[in-house]
């Protein structure tokens, strides 16, 4: 038991002897409590530990304030880039709007997708929809695709023989009656893309004929391609004097909205431009002679299935009406003849 009251005798003397080195500070300075002294300190050389036990509690302060307020002067200055997804029209109007250090962005197929600025960039929000149909883009076809599609695209229910526009003069596009700008606008368009589209038949495209034709042609400069747009009574009356070229055109409910010929197109003043951009793009291609439907092909323009109303030309059908256009058909040839001509089994 001796062993045990000198080890604890001498626990008592080194725990006496620790605390009175621990407790000495310098002469002249008073003692601040222990709790004051950091942990990570506790190492220092006497005139380290002097030093910061004497500094100064308000002045740490001030430097703690200054730091903070330094970082919120940096959070204030931070540099904010804006993104904002807008819808496509609305992309059209910043376009027409945009200042010098803005950029419109476009696509490989010229879509404009974004503007873009230093500080901001606007992006279209239709990006995973119009990436598929770029995905479209460029695809080839196989010919045969291309030539069943065209058989299938046609002949409807009313022709049994091909008929096509003429390729002795070009066409042009002849609105009369109450066309908008709009109108104007959108046919110049489609004349340039039917362009693209045929060896054969062109549409001059920098310029309409408007309101009443001159008369007194030595030689008439075009084949007219003439589009009405005139009030349902007059469309009426139309109707009861159709001639046998002549196809009804009529809405989901019935009612009559047009009339479509070999070399006209008359539409009804009340309904709205994106109506009319369809109508027109139908009549035309109608007068063109595709008269068909596909029930295969749900992207493409003649797809009318289920109520389905497809506004533009998919790349099939593109590259049908160069099938169509390029040279090898002939007006008066019907199905079989088609078929033949094109290498198709009849």
């Amino acid at each position: 038991m001796n062993w045990l009251k000198f080890m604890g005798i001498f626990l008592v003397l080194l725990f006496l002897i620790t605390a009175g080195c621990t407790s000495q500070v310098p002469a002249g300075q008073e003692k601040t409590p222990d709790a004051a002294v950091p942990d990570n300190i506790s190492e220092k050389t006497g005139e380290e530990f002097s030093t910061i036990k004497n500094s100064d509690p308000l002045q740490m302060t001030t430097d703690q304030e200054k730091d903070e307020s330094t970082a919120s002067s940096s959070d204030d200055d931070r540099y904010f880039y804006n993104i904002r997804i807008v819808a496509p029209s609305d992309l059209e109007s910043l376009k027409n709007e945009i200042h010098a250090d803005e950029y419109p962005i476009y696509n490989e197929n010229g879509d404009l997708i974004g503007i873009v600025s230093p500080r901001k960039l606007y992006i279209r929000g239709d990006l995973v929809d119009l990436q598929k149909e770029t995905g479209k883009a460029g695809k080839t076809f196989d010919k045969t695709d291309v030539a069943e599609h065209l058989v299938d695209i046609v002949f409807g229910n009313d022709n049994a023989k091909l008929n096509l526009f003429k390729s002795n003069k070009d066409y042009q596009f002849w609105l009369d009656a109450y066309y908008t700008t709009d109108d104007t606008k959108y046919l110049l368009e489609l004349a340039k893309l039917l362009n693209t589209l045929s060896d054969t038949t062109e549409f001059e495209d920098e310029e309409l004929a408007l309101g009443f034709l001159k008369t007194n042609y030595a030689d008439v400069p075009y084949n007219f391609y003439n589009i009405k747009i005139i009030p349902q009574k007059m469309l009426d009356e139309f109707k009861d004097n159709r001639k046998s070229d002549e196809r009804l055109i009529k809405d989901s409910e019935g009612k009559l909205i047009g009339i479509v010929g070999n070399d006209h197109l008359y539409l009804v003043d009340s309904m709205s431009f994106d109506d009319r951009k369809y109508y027109m793009l139908y009549g035309t291609l109608y007068s063109m002679g595709m008269h068909g439907t596909t029930y295969s092909e749900k992207d493409s323009f003649f797809y009318q299935v289920g109520g389905v109303r497809n506004t533009e030309l998919s790349d099939l059908d593109k590259e049908a009406i160069k099938l169509l256009y390029g040279g090898r058909l002939k007006t008066g040839i019907d199905m079989e003849e088609m078929k033949k001509t094109l290498g198709l089994k009849t």
